[in-house]
């Protein structure tokens, strides 16, 4: 009698601890917190993580504190120095979230929808509902009058500057296969240069390493820029995408390229 009572129970405990190591290997919300749980603990993802956010992200994230995650998220690869993003013009980490969130809204409207409901759902012991607040303003923002203004934008920026010789020995390492990216945003990482692409949209869209180095090739080509302040030369910039292909993004940017 014991025994058969406690089989049901060990395959019960057996099926749940495989159902919670399922949900750690997998992205928490894919626009804002990408990084599933397990890349974070093995540092595995696309870029390197630091500490203490990479374990405040994992905490975060495990207590249903959201707005705490994306808030760790933003600072986990360790680029935020005095709270100013680096390769900014004075760019605060809420002022980048808040570009992120206004550059889904425009280009993956239902994705941007399904994450401000997700996030609606933060715990009470969220530290910073801050953010929740501004994607919940974002959301509910009349958006149309930009639409057109971001369609038609400069490919070049002078905001997330990245290092030309990264951006050169990203370029110079990262794969050229013929091979679909898939699900994923970030593509290849090198110093403070990322290439990072705009969300999946299914095959018909997507674009092959190949493709996408060739890209990233010519903005590393045409936006090279020299800020007063210094003698490198800086890259920042990016291809919009359209019906035929995703965006393709070369910057310091660890987030976003929507």
């Amino acid at each position: 009698m014991y025994f058969s009572t406690m089989l049901p129970l060990l395959a019960f405990g057996f099926h749940y601890a495989a159902a919670a190591s399922t949900r750690e290997s997998e992205a928490i919300e894919p626009l804002f917190l990408e990084f599933s749980i397990q890349e974070v603990l093995n540092n595995s993802s696309w870029i390197p993580v630091v500490e203490p956010w990479a374990s405040q992200y994992v905490s975060a994230v495990r207590d249903g504190r959201y707005g705490d995650a994306v808030w760790a998220r933003y600072h986990i690869a360790g680029d935020v120095h005095n709270g100013i993003v680096g390769g900014t013009t004075n760019m605060t980490v809420l002022q980048s979230i808040e570009e992120d969130a206004l550059g889904y809204k425009i280009s993956d409207p239902e994705d941007f929808a399904e994450a401000q409901a997700f996030y609606a759902q933060t715990s009470d012991h969220d530290g910073h509902k801050d953010i929740i607040q501004t994607l919940s303003y974002i959301y509910n923002q009349d958006i149309s009058h930009l639409e057109a203004r971001v369609r038609y934008s400069t490919s070049c920026s002078r905001n997330f500057i990245a290092l030309r010789s990264d951006c050169v020995q990203l370029l110079r390492h990262m794969s050229t296969r013929e091979e679909n990216i898939g699900d994923t945003q970030g593509v290849a990482s090198w110093g403070e240069c990322k290439l990072r692409v705009s969300r999946y949209r299914g095959s018909s869209t997507d674009l092959t390493y190949y493709r996408a180095h060739a890209v990233a090739l010519l903005l590393e080509e045409h936006c090279g820029y020299v800020p007063p302040c210094c003698r490198e030369v800086y890259v920042s910039g990016y291809s919009p995408g359209n019906s035929g292909h995703r965006k393709v993004c070369l910057s310091s940017k660890n987030s976003g390229c929507s």
